[in-house]
Order: C-alpha cells, then sequence, then structure tokens
C-alpha cells in the first residue's frame, strides 16, 4: 500500500470522527422544566457582617403561609440549610410619588390616585411608615413618614395639579428619604401619565433608587405619554409595574401590587462559607430565585443581589447551560483534529509529488513495481476538498499580495517543514479563530480570551522561529569542517562537482541535507554557483554566502581553491571562538535577564497557591486587570531590553 493511500485513510477517519463528535454535541439540549404557579419571590437583602446569622429579607406575592419556615426551602452553593427564627423586627417604609403635573388634571389621574392611595394604606402591614412626595412643577415632601393614614389622606387632598412635571425628581427625593432612615426596608409606589418634564434625568432616578436597596411598584395611566421608563425604573429596582388607559383603574391596579408590597418576610442562618461569594437558593411554595452576595457586608435591592456566575479558582467562568458546554467540546475536539491534521501532514511525508519526481536524480532510479503504483495520486497536500483548497488558494494570493508569502516559504524551509506556506498560514489562521471561540466559550473573560488567543497566535510563529534558528545554528556549526572536507577533495583530484556530492554523503544533518540538494538541482541543469547561493539564501547563512562568493571569484579569476576553503575554514573558526568567548562574558546579564523575567510568574503563581482570595483581585477586579496588563507589558519591555544590551554582534 502506498505511503499516501494510508496518508488520506488517516485524514478520513479523523474528519469522520469530528464531524461526528461535533454532529451529536452541539445537538439542541432538551429545554428545562418551567416554574409552576403565578406567584414571585424577591431576594430584598442579605447581611452577612456576621456569617454565623445571616439575615435574609424577600418579597413574595403568594399566600402568607407559604411563606412561613415550613415552606421555606433554602440553599446556599448547593447545600441546604437549616433555617433560625428571623431577626429583630425592622422598620418597614412606603413612599407614594404622586405625578402632579398640570397634566393629571385632564386625565382624573390625581383625582383617582386620591382614592386608590387610601385603599392602599387600609391594606398594609401594621406600623407601616407611609410618606407621600408631590412630583408637579417641582418634587416637594407633602408628608413626611408616619403611620397615622389620617395624615396621609389629608396629605393627598393636598395635592392640586401644577406645573410641566418633576417625575424623576420625586423619586430621587423618596430614594434619598429611604436610604437617610438607615435599616428602614422600603418601597417606592409610583403613580404617572407619564409626564416626565425636565431636571432630574431617568438615569439619576434609576441610581438613586437602586443605591437605596428599594423596589419601585409603578402605576401608569397610558394617555400616549407613558413610554417605556417607568417600566424599566420597575424591572431594575425588582419592583413591578401595572398600565391602564382608564385613570379609574388606578385602585385595582393598585390593590393587585399591594401583596408584594406588603409581602416582605425575613429569616436566619448559619453560612458554611464564612467568606467569598456565596449563591443563595430560595424556594417559597412554587415560586424560587436564585441570587450571590458576598460575605462580609449587607447587600441590599436586586442589583446588589443578582446571580452572579461561578467562578472557579484559576479565574475561569464555568458554563452555565449544557449548549455552552457542549459547544466548548465541539470546538475543542474541531481543534484537536486540525492539530492532529497538521501532525499528520508533517509526520507522514507524500512521496507522489516532487520528491518522487526527484529521486532518480538525487538517490539512483528505483522500478516501481506493480500496476497501481504506476498512477499518480493526485490527493497531494493537505487540503484536498473543493472548499479547502480555494480557502487555501484565497489565503496564498492574499499572502503573495501583502508580500509575505515568501517569508513564509523560507521560514519553513529552513525549519525543514514539509508544509506549503499557503495551507500551513490557512490552517494557523482557523487553529487560531477555533482557539479564541473556544476560549470566549469557557473563559466569558475580555481579558482571559485576549490573553489565550496573544498565546494561540504567537507560539506557532514562535515555535517556528526556534526550530528554524536552531537549524540554522547547526548549519554553521559544520560549515568549516564542510569547506576542510571540501578542500580535501580538491586537492585529491576531485572536481567542484564531485567534490560536493562526496562531502554531502559524509557529513549529518542539515549539511548533508542541503549540499544533496545542491547536487540534485545541478544534475537537472541548475548552475552549480546559484544552487550553492540558494542554499545561503535558504539558510540565511552569511558565512555560507562568503564562503560561495569566494568559490564563485575564485572560478572567475583562477587561482587556488583550495587554499581557499582552508583559509575561508580558519577564518570562520576564529570567529565562533571569539563568538564562544562573547557568549561566555555575556552569560551572567542574559541569565539576570531569564531571572528577572521567571520571578514575578514564579512568585505570583506561590502567592496564588499560597492566598488564592488575595490574587484574586488581579483577575476579578477593572483596576487589577489593568495593573496586571501593565506589569505583563513593563516585564516583557525590560526582559527585551535587557537582552538588547548583552547582545553583541561579531
Amino acid at each position: 500500500m502506498k505511503m499516501s493511500s494510508v496518508r488520506r485513510g488517516i485524514r478520513r477517519v479523523a474528519i469522520a470522527g469530528v464531524a461526528l463528535g461535533a454532529l451529536v454535541l452541539v445537538a439542541p439540549p432538551s429545554a428545562g422544566a418551567q416554574q409552576a404557579g403565578g406567584h414571585t419571590v424577591k431576594l430584598v437583602e442579605v447581611n452577612s457582617t456576621d456569617p454565623n446569622n445571616v439575615g435574609v429579607v424577600f418579597r413574595y406575592d403568594g399566600p402568607a403561609n407559604d411563606a412561613s419556615n415550613v415552606s421555606v426551602r433554602v440553599s446556599e452553593n448547593g447545600k441546604p440549610v437549616q433555617l433560625r427564627d428571623a431577626p429583630a423586627n425592622r422598620e418597614l417604609g412606603v413612599v407614594f410619588v404622586i405625578d402632579t403635573s398640570a397634566s393629571t388634571d385632564n386625565s382624573n389621574v390625581l383625582a383617582e390616585a386620591r382614592n386608590a392611595v387610601k385603599a392602599m394604606v387600609a391594606k398594609l402591614k401594621a406600623n407601616t411608615n407611609v410618606a407621600v412626595v408631590a412630583a408637579g412643577s417641582d418634587a416637594l415632601l407633602a408628608q413626611g413618614f408616619t403611620v397615622n393614614p389620617a395624615l396621609i389622606d389629608q396629605a393627598m387632598r393636598s395635592l392640586s395639579p401644577a406645573g410641566d412635571g418633576a417625575l424623576w425628581e420625586g423619586v430621587t427625593r423618596a430614594g434619598d428619604a429611604i436610604k437617610d432612615r438607615g435599616t428602614m426596608l422600603g418601597s417606592i409606589v409610583l403613580i404617572t401619565d407619564g409626564n416626565n418634564g425636565k431636571g432630574t434625568t431617568f438615569s439619576t432616578a434609576r441610581g438613586t433608587a437602586v443605591d437605596a436597596g428599594t423596589a419601585v411598584f409603578v402605576v401608569g395611566i397610558d394617555g400616549g405619554k407613558l413610554g417605556d421608563d417607568p417600566k424599566n425604573l420597575a424591572d431594575a429596582t425588582g419592583g413591578g409595574f401595572a398600565r391602564s388607559e382608564k385613570a379609574a383603574d388606578e385602585t385595582s391596579l393598585l390593590e393587585g401590587l399591594t401583596p408584594e408590597v406588603n409581602g416582605l418576610y425575613a429569616f436566619s442562618y448559619q453560612s458554611a462559607n464564612p467568606k467569598g461569594v456565596n449563591d443563595l437558593d430560595l424556594v417559597v411554595g412554587a415560586a424560587s430565585t436564585r441570587g450571590s452576595y458576598i460575605v462580609g457586608a449587607v447587600a441590599r435591592g436586586a442589583a446588589a443581589l443578582a446571580y452572579q456566575p461561578p467562578v472557579t479558582a484559576s479565574g475561569f467562568k464555568s458554563l452555565q447551560n449544557n449548549f455552552g458546554r457542549a459547544l466548548a467540546v465541539a470546538l475543542a475536539l474541531l481543534a484537536a483534529g486540525l492539530g492532529a491534521y497538521a501532525i499528520i501532514g508533517i509526520a507522514v511525508k507524500d512521496q507522489s509529488g516532487l520528491a518522487s519526481v526527484l529521486q532518480p536524480y538525487s538517490e539512483g532510479y528505483v522500478a516501481r513495481s506493480g500496476d497501481d503504483d504506476d498512477e499518480e495520486d493526485p490527493d497531494s497536500g493537505m487540503a484536498q476538498t473543493a472548499m479547502m483548497q480555494r480557502a487555501v488558494e484565497f489565503t496564498r494570493q492574499f499572502a503573495e499580495r501583502q508580500g509575505f508569502l515568501s517569508r513564509v516559504e523560507g521560514a519553513l524551509e529552513r525549519a525543514n517543514l514539509p508544509l506549503r506556506a499557503a495551507e500551513a498560514m490557512f490552517f494557523y489562521a482557523a487553529g487560531a479563530v477555533v482557539v479564541a471561540l473556544l476560549a470566549a466559550v469557557i473563559t466569558r473573560s475580555p481579558f482571559l480570551v485576549l490573553i489565550v488567543v496573544g498565546a494561540a497566535v504567537l507560539t506557532p510563529p514562535g515555535l517556528l522561529n526556534f526550530l528554524s534558528s536552531r537549524r540554522k545554528r547547526q548549519f554553521e556549526s559544520m560549515l568549516p569542517d564542510t569547506l576542510q572536507l571540501l578542500s580535501g577533495t580538491l586537492r585529491a583530484g576531485y572536481s567542484m562537482m564531485q567534490g560536493v556530492e562526496a562531502v554531502s554523503q559524509e557529513v549529518s544533518e542539515p549539511m548533508g541535507r542541503e549540499l544533496r540538494r545542491v547536487v540534485t538541482e545541478a544534475r537537472l541543469g541548475r548552475p552549480l554557483e546559484e544552487s550553492l547561493d540558494a542554499v545561503a539564501e535558504r539558510m540565511d547563512s552569511p558565512d555560507f554566502g562568503w564562503a560561495v562568493m569566494a568559490i564563485r571569484i575564485q572560478r572567475e579569476v583562477g587561482g587556488n581553491l583550495s587554499e581557499l576553503l582552508m583559509t575561508v575554514a580558519d577564518t570562520m573558526t576564529q570567529r565562533e571562538r571569539l563568538k564562544r568567548d562573547v557568549k561566555s562574558l555575556t552569560a551572567e546579564g542574559r541569565i539576570s535577564a531569564y531571572v528577572l523575567a521567571a520571578l514575578p510568574v514564579l512568585l505570583g503563581f506561590a502567592m496564588y497557591g499560597l492566598n488564592p482570595d488575595y490574587m484574586s483581585a488581579l483577575f476579578d477586579e477593572t483596576i487589577g486587570k489593568l495593573a496586571l496588563g501593565i506589569g505583563v507589558v513593563m516585564m516583557i519591555a525590560g526582559f527585551l531590553w535587557m537582552q538588547a544590551i548583552v547582545k553583541i554582534d561579531v
């Protein structure tokens, strides 16, 4: 069986396996079970200043019996916890923000609001502090906090329509009033026809409400000016929203929001994780919610208690659903398949292309046996499908236009990698894209994605440069001995061509391979000097270029070529000794650069192992990521600076 047939078989099996795995893994997962019931539960406050007695306040708009300790199920980080009695009674407060702009007179919104507020106050929990803010020509506190319903009714009747509206200023005033009461668990009830007016902006009002940790419940009478801001405010603060086109519906709308305004409950428990971030799962009846809080602080409001995806010790965020995990595995398989495909292309050399055609000129003709072997294999190269070939051709044309195709070809030849430049660049770009997508799915962090993509982009060129540099050093280290051997063959009576052929059989790689290529090209009709010049250019060796120049000059003007080659070899030997002396003298500086470059990295790993929480700020906080990035850039700059100082050209 031909090697190319084996190669095609391996490729097809690998591609089929990757495709089958991708089809199985990326199939959409089945949908999970949906929540039953029409009630909602929301976290209001978590006080974890004492991890042994974490206080939790939540809202539930269902029956009060559901919110008893018997029906409440709580788990922290996925583990059930034992509930304790609620902490001391907290002060409850409700601030009614009433739109008193001039437009509310025509729409009858203000008149109906008086009746609706009176009805709602009568249904609030006992000892609930109530305040009224009028938002008309200005935001005024019409009535401070009081538990007397008569004072609230009197304040409502004193309101009169005026002005263009100060709706968001009124919400800001209400949020500040609740925040000033310290430990008050407050709610804002907003009644408006959407006449926002001027002055305080919506974003300011929303920020004040979020900062105060209060929920905003909105009753909107849509007369054409309501807009989306009132609903957005309710959603951002974890409140509720109800709308109608009739002002007469205000009482019924407020009645629908009353259970959630009243439905504040509390309990406490002992935390099993006294530091870091804890996830809290709360189930009341058929309703459930999930939130996160930082141990040692007081988190209040929907924004502060929003669920945060868990972060592992290494800083990678876990995948949040089956589809994400399946996509990550599929991308990993694709990346592994591309890597294996490239390795196969390097390890299994194709004998059906140029190498087999040149074989009679380099190693002597050997007759091939078998009728099937007489057929030329058309599937040479890594890209065999029409789509892949078009993509590789586009890559080749683009690289050729940009002028770096020849540089890549030279680097691949210098490193002795049997890859075509266009195919190598195409699979390099495809691999970088796959790694970027995989990093984005797994980490979900732009900072980590940038690091991973940077490593994926820089590693292949760095590896190619390492392989080519190592082979170049081996080539140049063998050059003086090669010239001495060539000089000896000339003294023995060989011609230049015969001497090169004899030396190519004696020296080891990479010199032997390059000289055998020179012999093959010469047999095909290329002048010997041009073939030797091509070796100097391909290996990027100025020393070999000087030797070829000496040979060319001698063959033009005459002279003793054997003596000339010995002189050139001796000169190169002396230069190599001088290089080694310089390398020894600069060893201390180079070692210092390596130590200083590795020290921050190793010290960082050690500190992370000893105290992960202390180092996690570098990966979790924005200022930490910025400091880490600046540190890496400065470390690289310092390393390159020290390398430039100790680098001396000889």
